[in-house]
């Protein structure tokens, strides 16, 4: 299947470089190059977990406090950034916060 689409790739190079006067050679992607890791980057797993519990916290903290009949502002804050850390902790970051 691959040979089939590698022949149409050249076929069509061919004919779109008599075109622009210059000999194209179709793009390829090597598919054997491996996915880049985000645990190594400078944007990890620990900052990504530290920032997501930070905002999350202190949203939930501010939703605590202007809702008086909770009357739990600072556990709500709390609760909030221990499950926010963990979670991010455990799921990783995504792609554009180490990018």
């Amino acid at each position: 299947m691959s040979d089939d689409i590698e022949k149409l790739l050249a076929e069509v190079g061919k004919s779109t470089s008599s075109a622009a006067g210059g000999a194209a050679s179709p793009a390829r992607k090597d598919d054997r190059t491996p996915a880049k890791a985000g645990d190594g980057a400078a944007g990890g797993r620990l900052a990504f977990a530290v920032i997501t519990a930070l905002v999350l916290g202190g949203a939930a903290f501010v939703v605590g406090l202007i809702t008086p009949f909770i009357l739990s502002g600072p556990s709500m804050g709390v609760g909030a950034a221990l499950g926010a850390f963990f979670t991010a902790l455990l799921a990783g970051p995504p792609r554009w916060f180490s990018s």
